[in-house]
């Protein structure tokens, strides 16, 4: 398999403190890297690492978990790092799972201890080089023009990002966690009531609909 590319994607979940059943879950970002690559048949696939955060089976302390998702594109969906010189691996098959290791990433799913799971990722950074696409912020898309110009139907139509419409509550909520934003005229909020809501550093992008 020869890898192509990356990019990295930050995304909202839930990060997670405490023990002995007695466990705060709070917003946090969190990072994804997507590796590109084609294997040997020519098969173009996206490889995803992700970690996510929980609770242990006895409720005693923390877990973590390693995540992998192998998927066959006919695209690549971006890349936003490319590799320093010709990087190869071994095969990686659609829908993959498990434990992984190889000279560019590896993957723990958890840690050895099903009961008491430590996994990660790691993505050895060194062998790629960033390219003037990448971000370094989380983007955020909000759509504001007037009504019945379309904005809610395309956000409907965005099935990897989430979607918040202010026009869905009468008061905005103390945080914004969504990737895209429709900004409605039901209640009037201005678009610096929305901005002032939205979690975390950001890098907003206004879409104007006319």
């Amino acid at each position: 398999m020869k890898i192509i590319g990356l990019r990295i994607e930050k995304y909202i979940d839930k990060e997670i403190s405490g023990h002995n059943c007695d466990f705060e879950y709070k917003d946090a970002e969190f990072e994804k890297h997507i590796i590109c690559g084609v294997l040997e048949d020519n098969r173009k696939v996206e490889i995803e690492l992700s970690h996510s955060e929980g609770e242990c089976g006895s409720g005693w302390r923390t877990a973590s978990w390693g995540n992998i998702k192998v998927t066959e594109v006919k695209k690549f969906n971006g890349y936003t790092f490319i590799p320093k010189e010709i990087l190869t691996i071994e095969d990686i098959e659609p829908n993959f799972d498990g434990d992984i290791s190889n000279n560019v990433f590896s993957v723990d799913c958890d840690g050895g201890d099903n009961y008491y799971p430590l996994g990660g990722y790691y993505v050895n950074m060194e062998l790629f080089k960033e390219t003037i696409r990448n971000k370094k912020l989380r983007p955020v898309w909000i759509f504001k023009g007037k009504s019945n110009s379309g904005k809610s139907f395309l956000a409907s139509k965005l099935n990897d990002l989430d979607v918040y419409e202010t026009d869905s509550n009468e008061a905005l909520p103390e945080s914004i966690v969504a990737s895209v934003i429709v900004l409605g005229n039901k209640h009037e909020f201005s678009l610096e009531d929305v901005k002032s809501k939205i979690f975390g550093e950001v890098e907003i992008q206004v879409v104007e609909f006319v």
